[in-house]
């Protein structure tokens, strides 16, 4: 990974972060619906990433988010899972006959299937994050209710930032 590409990922880490942080987390729409917006960082990784680089940053912006959301544990290992999964994820809405670097994306994957990504994406993450965050499980609806809305707000959120950073979003402007 060059310096270029190292700067840029850590200026992603700390933006978000600090959104996560400051705003999203100050968001409960319903008393259910927070949107976990970072996990945009761990979909946008290329595919010529290594395994344990994605692991690393992704553990890495979890444990930010939960230092200073004092949320033990809870970012850091949903996160961290979720980055084990997201190269299976990527090729599971992707052809198999890309060799070329891939960076997950509308513009790469074709709108829809990036969309169903996303959404798995979001799924699988805020599953086991409200999984963790509810431990002992209680009120089995109180827990779906939580993970269903928050995934809606925040596709819808990674959705609008796709379509905002996107090069097809830029050449409509």
């Amino acid at each position: 990974m060059g310096t270029v590409s190292f700067i840029r990922r850590l200026m992603t880490l700390v933006l978000l972060a600090a959104l996560q942080i400051f705003f999203f987390n100050r968001i409960a729409l319903f008393g259910y619906a927070t949107p976990l917006f970072y996990i945009w960082m761990i979909a946008r990784f290329d595919s010529s990433m290594s395994r344990s680089g994605i692991l690393l940053w992704a553990f890495f912006l979890g444990l930010v988010i939960d230092v200073f959301s004092g949320t033990p544990g809870l970012n850091s290992a949903s996160a961290t899972l979720l980055a084990m999964f997201q190269p299976g994820l990527v090729k599971l809405f992707v052809s198999m006959d890309r060799h070329d670097v891939l960076v997950p994306g509308s513009d790469s994957m074709g709108g829809r299937p990036f969309a169903g990504y996303l959404l798995l994406m979001a799924t699988i993450h805020h599953t086991v994050y409200f999984i963790l965050r509810s431990i002992p499980l209680g009120d089995w609806t109180v827990l779906v209710l939580k993970v269903v809305f928050s995934v809606v707000m925040t596709f819808i959120l990674m959705t609008v930032a796709e379509h905002s950073f996107s090069n097809t979003g830029s050449k409509r402007s």
